[in-house]
């Protein structure tokens, strides 16, 4: 039998964080906490495989974990990276297909799972989750269109640029501090030597400074303008 977690205040707040369940009242707090299964895994570990039958809505609690394509010659493609707040997998859990990615735990990471029949309980019985998850999906479809936009249209250097951007906070300092050119490669469709090249590009042009593998931003509306 599966675990459940207990319902109480700390739940709930974690439960808020959730953009699918942030309006919802106690009563729906504890009829969500209800449904959810706890999962933890060690850094590496895998939670499932694309094509796999769905597993359910996955939402990232602790931790820092992965959504990630596998091309036939084995290069990783990294699609999102999710921390607590985060979730996945909602694709298979409206229209009942596989799994569309591969998702890990890149850290020790503890994960809530909803499976695709609690989740459509959730909907019947509360169906503001209805218009929020269909808002969630339209924010996930442009997110897609701005990755694909990048990818079409943008060098290494510029999407390294975008990279960069979207990965600081607003005191220009890197969310994740331990990022491999093996990493951003895998975030930017392209490979470890590329990667090393637009760091150059961007060095150069006094947009960055990396000291010790340390990565400062020293002219953000430069970098954006790159994008």
């Amino acid at each position: 039998m599966a675990t459940q977690i207990l319902i109480n205040d700390k739940t709930k707040l974690l439960l808020k964080a959730v953009p699918y369940f942030r309006t919802l009242d106690g009563d729906a707090l504890e009829a969500v906490a209800g449904v959810v299964i706890p999962r933890r895994y060690k850094a590496g570990a895998l939670i499932f495989l694309e094509d796999d039958p769905g597993v359910g809505l996955h939402l990232v609690v602790e931790g820092l974990c992965k959504v990630y394509r596998i091309s036939e010659g084995g290069r990783e493609h990294i699609l999102a990276t999710l921390g607590p707040g985060d979730s996945c997998n909602e694709v298979p859990v409206i229209d009942g297909g596989p799994n569309p990615a591969n998702f890990s735990a890149i850290e020790d990471s503890t994960v809530w799972v909803i499976s695709k029949e609690g989740l459509s309980h959730l909907r019947q019985q509360y169906p503001v989750l209805n218009e929020v998850i269909a808002e969630n999906l339209a924010m996930r479809c442009r997110q897609l269109v701005q990755r694909v936009h990048n990818l079409s249209f943008l060098s290494v250097t510029g999407r390294l640029a975008a990279f960069l951007v979207q990965q600081t906070n607003e005191n220009d300092e890197l969310i994740r501090h331990h990022w491999t050119q093996d990493d951003i490669a895998a975030h930017l469709g392209t490979v470890r030597e590329m990667v090393g090249r637009a760091f150059r590009e961007l060095q150069h042009a006094k947009l960055i400074a990396i000291d010790r593998h340390r990565i400062e931003i020293l002219d953000r509306e430069g970098l954006e303008e790159l994008t």
